[in-house]
């Protein structure tokens, strides 16, 4: 789901980069300057608060938020462009935020979804309404929508929500290398 389009829009802009992990992406695979904000929704605004009040230039920057993300619904690796973004913490929603463009859904939670951390029923019926699970996207979605920043959003599918996730820091390494290969499209 991440097509040409994507790229044209973000070609010859101010993009900064904002990742959970640093395993995710290095920065010296970035075109663009890499903001790490460790893992959950607080520690996304809190980065992305930091960057606004120490950013000095004009202008208006995008915001790109890449990392991993589980499904039920997608293959380990493959990459989607996200648009809808819901706030949640174990089945309830409280909030989401849509974005233009065509893309997938993701429910930002506050934990590790998986068949480990919420019942088997729960995760079946989550998996049956969001492509995809991860814990920081909404926070960074909420925060360029306050603030009025264009905000793009990309997410490689790192588990399948079933408890049995393989070493997620190798498959980290083979997500890091094909958002690499996609951001040196930009570059």
């Amino acid at each position: 789901m991440v097509d040409n389009t994507l790229l044209d829009e973000l070609r010859g802009r101010e993009v900064y980069l904002f990742v959970a992990d640093k395993d995710e992406i290095s920065e010296t695979e970035s075109p663009f300057p890499v903001v790490y904000t460790g893992m959950g929704k607080m520690r996304m605004f809190s980065a992305l608060v930091k960057w606004h009040e120490s950013r000095k230039a004009e202008g208006t920057p995008v915001i790109l938020n890449i990392g991993s993300a589980g499904s039920a619904r997608y293959p380990i690796g493959k990459i989607l462009r996200v648009t809808h973004f819901i706030n949640g913490g174990s089945d309830l929603i409280y909030d989401n935020i849509d974005f233009p463009g065509e893309g997938c859904t993701i429910f930002s939670g506050d934990y590790f979804m998986s068949t480990q951390t919420f019942s088997p029923e729960q995760v079946r019926t989550l998996s049956a309404q969001y492509d995809l699970f991860d814990m920081e996207a909404y926070a960074a979605a909420c925060f360029c929508k306050m603030h009025g920043i264009p905000f793009y959003c990309l997410k490689a599918v790192s588990d399948n929500l079933d408890g049995s996730l393989k070493d997620w820091r190798t498959i980290l390494g083979e997500i890091r290398g094909k958002f690499a290969a996609l951001l040196g499209k930009l570059g």
